[in-house]
């Protein structure tokens, strides 16, 4: 543990709350979930500081500024911003791009000074470039799950199973080739955004974040990083 006070990371994302404790400048640590808000108070109550982003969730964040208000813990809420710490949003309108795009684009500038891919794998799949310090901006699809249920939903004698695939092969059933189909799918967004990268910039980096990131485990190559939780570190950034 490091000999600073800790401070407590929060990342409400669209399916689960993932959290962590950390100090100034550092950039590993244990990523940690949690159902509900209220399960936090414990942790809460021994910060020095929370930070947290949220998607969509307003309800949510009050009940956490409420817990914050209650043991006097100072409560930051981040939000996307035309510019942060030099970096620039694409977006004209920039309050339009999700805060866990943004918070993915400055921890991987944290990482790398280098063009860099941002790749986040979990309900949706989002890409972002960043060169220097200008997000040229990137692509929202679905996740690999929602692939899955659009297809299944819509498609006449269609169907999977929970099966994951452990690599890219052919299917010989039905539920095989939907899972392998998806991530066909989810291997060539990755291919791309690597392909619309380097048409821009030599010697760059893709980081790889989200929770389908191990989908890609069989992909390796040495500019390829795959990152636990590239929104935590982001949020990280704002701890002084």
């Amino acid at each position: 543990m490091l000999d600073q006070p800790h401070n407590l990371l929060i990342d409400i994302g669209n399916s689960r709350i993932k959290y962590a404790l950390a100090c100034a400048g550092q950039n590993d640590f244990e990523v940690l979930h949690c159902e509900l808000i209220a399960e936090l108070a414990t942790v809460i109550q021994g910060v020095a500081k929370v930070v947290v982003a949220s998607v969509g969730k307003a309800l949510i964040i009050e009940e956490l500024q409420t817990l914050c208000l209650q043991y006097q813990v100072e409560c930051q809420v981040v939000h996307t911003q035309a510019e942060q710490f030099n970096i620039k949003c694409a977006y004209e309108q920039y309050s339009n791009m999700g805060v866990d795009r943004w918070l993915a684009v400055l921890a991987a500038r944290k990482l790398t000074d280098s063009p860099v891919a941002v790749l986040d794998l979990g309900t949706a799949n989002t890409c972002d470039i960043i060169i220097g310090n200008q997000h040229l901006g990137g692509w929202i699809a679905p996740g690999f799950q929602m692939m899955k249920h659009a297809l299944t939903n819509n498609t006449q004698k269609v169907f999977s199973d929970n099966n994951l695939p452990s690599g890219l092969t052919l299917g010989t059933s039905t539920p095989e080739c939907v899972n392998l189909g998806c991530l066909a799918a989810l291997q060539g967004f990755v291919t791309m955004a690597e392909t619309q990268l380097a048409s821009r910039a030599e010697n760059y980096q893709i980081v790889i974040t989200g929770g389908d990131q191990s989908l890609l485990a069989e992909i390796k190559q040495p500019n390829l990083h795959y990152f636990p939780n590239l929104v935590l570190l982001g949020l990280s950034r704002f701890l002084a």
